[in-house]
């Protein structure tokens, strides 16, 4: 007798499950992730995932904790499918409108989800780009008080505030300035320094994490910056890490995502996929290879928010395996994969 068991050992994980494999998670019973959201599609098989899968959605292996492929061999043993359901976010709170000046950017400091912040840091670039610093943001007055300006020799284009105050800009010309000294008793700091761009590149766009910075240039190229350490907070050097990429957002636990022009392998996918930076740790700031998402047509991405020290995605995904699970999706759509083990 051969094929596929739809009942795994005692000890194997669930038949469906998150992708942790830990937690049981029926395709028919999992709801969003929160009363925020609402399912939009019906779950359906993904088919894009690494490694390749074959007409039904499967991918095989001769046990869960290894490398799966799209094709079954004799020495394959178990198999697993990836599915997704896309849902939307619906929120309420009114904005405010913070007078006189137009921006082009804006980023502030997220506070870590244990930690709290009396000030909050707030740099943002007007639509000449000038460079200002909002004051009074707390989170009692969330809109602050005034501005700033922050003098500079030519108009900015991108800026990025991350841990430890790490206040990182792009010229309109591509050159990368860091603005040192700045504290939350000196929130303008006190001067920029120069840091030099890649070689014959044009940095366009900057995003900086706690630990970690990563930028996109004019050509589709995303960089991560080498050497960061307390006492040289400038690091050393620029390191290409992919091409492909048009924006890139860093989070407050240096989570890594992006958007791209479009999925390798899938040509007629629409430019603008969102993608994650899979592999990101201590050990391995800058990953060690992206993850691309369902879908094109995304201009922005900001994974600022997500200051929770537990170890979850933005966009959340579930998964279904009896052992093992595959990398979690960095998408708008919560996913869910199933498998079985092979009897004989």
């Amino acid at each position: 007798m051969t094929g596929y068991t739809d009942r795994g050992l005692p000890t194997d994980r669930p038949m469906w499950s998150d992708e942790s494999g830990l937690k049981e998670c029926p395709k028919g019973s999992t709801p969003p992730p929160s009363p925020r959201w609402s399912w939009v599609t019906e779950w359906v098989v993904d088919y894009s995932i690494p490694g390749g899968a074959d007409k039904e959605g499967w991918q095989y292996a001769a046990d869960f904790p290894v490398t799966f492929h799209g094709h079954k061999t004799m020495k394959d043993f178990v198999r697993r499918r990836r599915w997704t359901r896309k849902c939307k976010i619906t929120l309420r709170a009114p904005w405010q409108q913070v007078p006189p000046i137009r921006l082009s950017d804006i980023s502030l400091m997220p506070c870590l989800a244990q930690s709290r912040m009396e000030q909050v840091p707030v740099w943002a670039l007007s639509d000449k780009g000038d460079v200002l610093c909002r004051l009074g943001v707390t989170p009692q007055n969330p809109a602050g008080t005034s501005w700033l300006h922050v003098g500079t020799d030519q108009p900015f284009k991108s800026i990025s505030i991350g841990g430890a105050n790490q206040v990182w800009a792009i010229a309109k010309d591509g050159a990368v300035f860091y603005r040192g000294s700045v504290s939350p008793q000196n929130p303008a700091g006190e001067c920029w320094y120069h840091i030099p761009s890649p070689p014959r590149q044009t940095l366009r766009q900057l995003s900086v994490g706690r630990t970690s910075v990563f930028a996109v240039d004019e050509n589709s190229n995303l960089w991560y910056r080498q050497g960061l350490t307390p006492s040289y907070p400038q690091g050393s050097a620029w390191e290409l890490i992919s091409n492909n990429v048009t924006k890139v957002s860093v989070g407050p636990l240096d989570q890594v995502w992006a958007i791209a022009d479009g999925v390798p392998g899938f040509p007629a996918e629409a430019p603008g996929a969102l993608c994650h930076r899979v592999g990101v740790g201590p050990m391995q700031p800058k990953g060690q290879s992206l993850d691309y998402g369902i879908g094109g047509g995304w201009e922005y991405i900001s994974v600022r928010g997500n200051a929770t020290e537990t170890a979850r995605t933005a966009l959340p995904t579930a998964m279904a395996t009896p052992r093992s699970p595959l990398p979690p999706r960095p998408q708008t759509p919560q996913t869910s994969e199933n498998g079985s083990a092979v009897g004989v």
